[in-house]
């Protein structure tokens, strides 16, 4: 696990391979604290160890902006975290992802 403040090792929008399952998923957040990710599609907000995971194409800035717009939109009980965890010094508030 990381410590507070610590920099995620992937972004929203982010394609990542988790190893386990050989799966590619695209990352919804990264919290190195708790050393858990989750990834956007089925089943939502399902966790993995950010250590079984490796990052396979990072998420351009429009593409995670896009991203974390499509989370504010969603049902998803953990947007909030997304944003939060996005990292992003230029989204200083929910309306910037909308950009």
């Amino acid at each position: 696990m990381g410590a507070i403040g610590e920099k995620p090792p992937f972004r929203t929008g982010d394609a990542i391979l988790h190893k386990p399952s050989g799966e590619t998923w695209v990352c919804a957040w990264a919290a190195p604290v708790t050393g858990y990710l989750s990834w956007l599609g089925w089943p939502p907000n399902g966790e993995a160890l950010i250590a079984d995971c490796e990052l396979v194409r990072a998420a351009t800035d429009e593409e995670h902006r896009k991203w974390l717009g499509e989370l504010k939109r969603s049902a998803r009980s953990d947007a909030g975290r997304a944003l939060r965890l996005s990292g992003d010094p230029n989204i200083s508030s929910e309306s910037e992802i909308n950009k």
